[in-house]
């Protein structure tokens, strides 16, 4: 399979070659695409509950008990940007092309993404709360 894509002299553009590509599993929103893609803002939002008990007899859980799904993005700083300072990326390719014979994928998911192809842009954002909710065991009373 061969994706060719358009010139732009911004971007450094080169083609992918990929002979075959076997995916077993993709679930949870994972994302397999074969072609260019000009933005991705991607973002998982999970609560990961174990009980002892029934899901459906304890009780619901919702995202709003949890200061982690509200809080705000940490700022990534840069100073040499910040300060006005150029930043110079100089890419040579040998080749046009980035080939790749084979790609095995056994599993991939939680909004996990895979893709043959040039992104302009990528944003990810994974926040998950884990809760355990067992009862705590008993004191033993002391033998005498």
């Amino acid at each position: 399979m061969m994706i060719n894509h358009p010139f732009n002299e911004s971007y450094p553009i080169r083609t992918a070659k990929l002979g075959t590509l076997y995916i077993i599993s993709a679930s949870q929103a994972a994302a397999v695409q074969i072609g260019d893609r000009g933005s991705t803002n991607a973002k998982l939002f999970a609560l990961a509950v174990q009980r002892r008990a029934d899901h459906k007899t304890s009780g619901d859980v919702f995202f709003e008990s949890y200061r982690i799904f509200d809080r705000p993005l940490p700022v990534l700083s840069d100073p040499e940007y910040e300060n006005g300072d150029m930043i110079q990326i100089e890419r040579i390719h040998c080749s046009p092309y980035i080939t790749v014979g084979r790609i095995k994928i056994i599993a991939t998911g939680s909004s996990a993404s895979i893709q043959i192809g040039n992104s302009m842009r990528y944003t990810a954002e994974s926040r998950i709360k884990h809760i355990r909710q067992y009862p705590r065991p008993r004191p033993v009373p002391p033998v005498n």
